[in-house]
């Protein structure tokens, strides 16, 4: 090991905590009441979709819709029916992905919509 390196390795070990980020404020607790909720809007909606959808692939399973023609009414009428859902809930494909990616990204929103989903399911 040369000296230089060592040094360096050294001063990345004895150093690393000192630099690391400090942890974030606590959000108040209006924003986390608002976070929540809109969480458990988007565990609504992501049951509605997954309804939606379960319900289309069994359709497009069947053997009666095997039919090109068929399957891609069948596909037509389910992204109506998607759009419709999406509407109804006050959210856009857009805002619907972005917070999909947002809670796969944040482990403390992912807990909260586990959390809401599980609720959600029960009713």
């Amino acid at each position: 090991m040369t000296l230089p390196f060592a040094a360096a390795l050294v001063a990345v070990l004895v150093f690393a905590p000192a630099s690391a980020p400090a942890q974030k404020p606590a959000a108040p607790p209006s924003a986390t009441v608002q976070a929540d909720s809109a969480v458990e809007a988007h565990a609504r909606l992501h049951l509605a979709l997954n309804g939606l959808r379960d319900r289309e692939q069994v359709e497009l399973a069947e053997p009666k819709n095997k039919k090109p023609d068929l399957q891609a009414d069948i596909r037509q009428r389910y992204r109506a029916l998607r759009a419709d859902s999406l509407k109804a809930h006050g959210a856009t494909a857009a805002q619907f992905a972005a917070m999909t990616q947002r809670i796969s990204g944040d482990d403390a929103l992912r807990t909260v919509f586990e959390a809401a989903l599980e609720r959600l399911s029960k009713k």
